[in-house]
Order: C-alpha cells, then structure tokens, then sequence
C-alpha cells in the first residue's frame, strides 16, 4: 500500500469511492457523479488531498484544507473515506498520520473533524486518539 498525494487525474476515480462509501449507513448520501467531481473540484483548489493505493487503484482518500484560526493554523478534515474491503487493513490510520505529519510541518495548532455521531468512524477516530470536543455543536440550516 502506497500513500500519495492525488492529482486532478484521480478525481473520477476517487468521486467513485466516495459515493460508494457515504452512500451507506448512517451517512446515506444520495448524489450523482457530477455533482461529486464538482465538489472535488472545489476541494482540489482550496485544499489538499492524500489518497491510499493497492495495486495502483485508489482504495482510500482523505480531503482536508488548513484554516487559520486565532490560535494559528488548524486542518480540517473534509472526508476520510476507505473502501469496504479494504477497512480494517490500517489505511484510514496511515491516511490520518500523513495529514498529521503535514499538521506537524506547518505548525498546526490542531487537526479537527466532524463525522456522524451513529457512524463506525466514530470509534476509529477516537483509537487515533481524537475527542469529541464537549463545548462545541456542530449545527446546519437546509436552505430550501
């Protein structure tokens, strides 16, 4: 398993995992693959990418972008998402340990991440050594 930085070139590929991966439990997100490279899109312009490959396919992406906060720099990570078949192989930890060692190179203050409270990453962030932070609500309004 190599861990590189993906490239424009990736970018179909890499929305394909992704759509398969958040389309399930508890996430469920219903998208087309437009709308997914659109996004990636997005997020190759205003943040960096690391992606995780066996046998040169792409089993693992993590998307994040540093913003600075008061206290200095701080990466927020976007999406972390690892092919079914591929879980449980240390790849979603290999991917965290290469935004962490970036985080060390800038001198980021912290690297935060907002995931699903019902999902299984939950309990795979926490080994990792997150927390949930008690003081803070992450809260959204659907414009319709």
């Amino acid at each position: 398993m190599k861990i590189r930085k993906a490239t424009k070139k990736d970018i179909r590929e890499i929305a394909k995992l992704m759509i398969e991966e958040f389309s399930k439990f508890p996430f469920k997100e219903k998208t087309t693959i437009n709308s997914a490279i659109k996004s990636l899109n997005f997020y190759f312009k205003i943040g960096k990418s690391f992606v995780a490959e066996e046998d040169k396919k792409i089993v693992g992406i993590v998307i994040f972008k540093v913003e600075q906060w008061w206290e200095g720099p701080v990466i927020l990570i976007e999406d972390l998402a690892v092919k079914e078949d591929f879980k449980k192989q240390g790849i979603g930890k290999k991917l965290i340990e290469k935004v962490e060692e970036y985080a060390k190179e800038i001198k980021a203050k912290a690297v935060s991440l907002a995931t699903h409270k019902k999902s299984s990453a939950v309990k795979f962030y926490t080994k990792q050594g997150y927390k949930i932070e008690k003081d803070t609500l992450f809260m959204i309004k659907k414009i319709k």
